[in-house]
């Protein structure tokens, strides 16, 4: 059993899943958008970022100006972005509202415009950064903390093996496990192989999203994360600026191996020209140097390389952005990146579906409020009850063979057979047996369920049907068995179909629905056999099913002992299993043998629920908060039944026949077991 800090500890990885997980999963849609920015934008817009090499280039100030000619609303220039190293690079000029226009550093020609946040790349940047809200970085942030703490170290937690299971099975996928047992499997795997990664990914994450994570690492390492105020220019009224060629020229003479540059305008008059520049061989694309000029007199105000002057915090902080950014590490890093990225709309998907599916799953049966309208003695012990909704409105269809189940009190569910014809949507007739040596239910409706009553029931199932595409249906009856016989006889009677049914009870007086039977509609069609009567005159199993025709399928219904007894025949009589339909009405029978011990599995949540010997695994399941519906408990109904997505079970009920157990895909846990290892359920 698993323990209640981990089951808490599960509840709240699941809801944080279904929250911070979306934002978590948009955040690494738009970043694995963007991640190979560098290397693909020049390949899907290569007119903006190409030219043919030349040796002389334009001044800047010429470049800007036709720049503004281009784009006049755009106002100043903010910053030129060049790239010196390179002959076939275009140069690119950036106004305050983030538009850039790019040009022909050779010939001047205008090339195209882009906002920083626009095209492909730019516009998943800006969803990632949350620019499409106020405070967005924050509520990213947010998100990411969430990921952090109870998706990835929590996640890790939860799947951690247990005992019983090794390290190699935790962390191998289990492709051929069903349904959402396989989708947990994916979650659980691809959140092992990627867990280091989105853990880089988000811890890299928080300062840039929250400025007290950022005082919190300055203050750790004892040096500050942002660079040291710009120094002013030496302005003086009637001053004019430089040429920023000129300013460009004397700043090459630093940094003479420089491959980009970010060169900005001054925007009050005391402002300095800043120019951020990447020297060859720099660690990463955010090692900036720095170097500031007096746009007055062009005298270089300071100079900070990114090795020498650069402080250390404000390395480990450009660091921690190139890890998040894929800016560091070159092509395999970025794959790595791009691969995590991706894993978190998959994390998604398959750590909600399976929640999702189970509880969005329709519930197996919804409930009627019924007024009993009629309730009659059909023969002795043998009661009838009229069900019928109390406004008058029109019942759920059924089909022949179904059931409903009664709730008789709280606590005391059963099934019955709905025995009217299946065209009268006004009403339910069900009939009840006396049973007294049963646990109360049929008592119970005999001696206190009077007309004018409402009860609550179950919406008709129907796990006996009539086969479909059979030419001929062959009906056996024992007993109370009659109600579902009776109503599959009178549909194929009215349909004209081919049948012939036999109903067998102790004495005339004990056998129900005898002036139904009797009609014309049934003439020669149906064989009354009595135990009381002479011999001739009883019912012989073997001699009903001596012959199997492949046109015929067999359906009986009642006591157990009438039911052992035809299915033996039939067997005998070589009857395949799948023309042979059954209902059990009792649960006499089922398999005594000794029980073991043994684990359920839960799909939805990956929970696992000991069976102890002297417990069902209704009862364990129960015990454990998990909510099965069930009516009979004696493995007759099939209410409780349940999909089986890994695991062997041991089927110890009367509800499904040889062929459906051999495909070990059901199981009722009110009585079966398992064999071998845990059993993994659909639930």
């Amino acid at each position: 059993m698993k323990s209640a800090f981990h089951r808490q500890l599960l509840r709240l990885h699941t809801w944080s899943g279904l929250s911070a997980g979306l934002i978590a999963a948009f955040l690494g849609l738009t970043g694995a958008g963007f991640v190979l920015r560098p290397q693909l934008q020049a390949l899907l817009y290569p007119r903006l970022f190409h030219v043919a090499a030349c040796e002389h280039r334009l001044p800047l100030d010429a470049l800007a100006a036709r720049a503004v000619a281009a784009y006049p609303a755009g106002g100043a220039v903010d910053n030129i972005q060049l790239r010196p190293a390179t002959t076939t690079a275009s140069t690119a000029v950036e106004f305050g509202d983030k538009e850039m226009v790019y040009l022909d550093p050779c010939t001047g020609a205008i090339l195209g415009r882009q906002n920083e946040y626009g095209g492909f790349f730019g516009l998943l940047d800006g969803l990632h950064r949350f620019r499409f809200m106020a405070d967005g970085r924050e509520f990213a942030g947010v998100g990411n903390a969430l990921f952090l703490g109870l998706l990835l170290i929590g996640g890790l937690y939860l799947w951690w093996p247990r005992a019983g299971q090794t390290l190699r099975s935790a962390a191998s996928f289990q492709r051929r496990l069903p349904g959402p047992a396989r989708t947990i499997s994916l979650h659980k795997v691809v959140g092992l192989y990627t867990c280091a990664v989105l853990l880089l990914i988000s811890l890299t994450g928080l300062p840039l999203a929250f400025q007290p994570v950022k005082s919190l690492i300055a203050a750790a390492v004892g040096s500050p994360l942002e660079m040291p105020p710009a120094p002013h220019a030496r302005y003086h009224p009637g001053a004019q600026r430089l040429p920023m060629q000129a300013l460009w020229d004397r700043a090459r003479q630093v940094y003479p191996d420089a491959t980009w540059v970010e060169v900005h305008y001054p925007r009050q008059r005391r402002d300095a020209v800043e120019m951020e520049l990447l020297q060859r061989g720099a660690r990463h694309t955010e090692a900036k140097s720095y170097v500031y000029l007096d746009p007055y007199g062009g005298q270089v105000l300071r100079t900070i390389p990114y090795a020498t002057g650069v402080p250390f915090g404000r390395k480990l902080y450009l660091y921690l952005l190139a890890l998040h950014s894929g800016l560091v590490g070159g092509l395999p890093y970025q794959l790595v990146l791009l691969l995590a990225c991706l894993a978190l709309p998959v994390q998604l998907y398959s750590g909600a579906s399976p929640y999702l599916r189970r509880k969005l799953r329709r519930p197996a049966q919804s409930t009627l409020t019924l007024r009993v309208v009629g309730k009659r003695i059909e023969a002795r012990d043998i009661c009838t009850f009229e069900l019928s909704d109390p406004r008058g409105r029109a019942l759920p269809p059924f089909s022949p063979g179904s059931h409903i189940t009664v709730h008789v009190r709280p606590g005391l569910v059963r099934p019955y057979s709905l025995c009217n014809h299946p065209r009268e949507t006004h009403r339910y007739l069900i009939g009840v047996l006396r049973v007294p040596a049963s646990r109360g239910g049929s008592q119970a409706m005999h001696e206190q369920l009077r007309e004018g009553d409402l009860i609550e029931i179950g919406a008709p199932r129907n796990h006996f049907p009539l086969a479909s595409g059979a030419r001929r249906h062959l009906l056996l009856a024992g007993g109370i068995g009659v109600t579902p016989i009776l109503s599959m006889a009178e549909q194929l009677a009215e349909t004209g179909e081919d049948f012939e049914m036999h109903y067998c009870a102790r004495s005339a007086e004990r056998a129900a629905f005898l002036g139904r039977l009797g009609g014309a509609r049934f003439a020669g069609r149906i064989a009354l056999h009595f135990s009381d009567g002479p011999p001739e005159q009883r019912f012989d199993p073997d001699a009903t099913l001596a012959r199997a025709d492949a046109d015929t399928h067999l359906y009986v219904c009642g006591p157990g002992g009438f039911m052992e007894a035809v299915l033996r025949a039939a067997r005998r009589g070589g009857w395949p299993e799948e023309h042979i339909h059954r209902e059990h009405f009792t649960g006499a029978g089922q398999d005594t043998s000794p029980r073991q011990p043994f684990e359920i599995r839960i799909a939805s949540t990956g929970r696992t629920v000991h069976v102890p010997a002297d417990q069902t695994a209704l009862e364990a399941l129960r015990q454990a908060g998990v909510q099965v519906q069930s009516s009979c408990a004696e493995g007759v109904c099939g209410t409780c039944m349940t999909r089986v997505l890994a695991g062997t079970p041991e089927h110890r009920d009367l509800y499904l026949n040889a062929r459906e157990r051999a495909r070990n895909d059901r199981f009722l846990p009110c009585c079966s077991r398992a064999t071998g290892g845990p059993l993994v359920l659909d639930l």
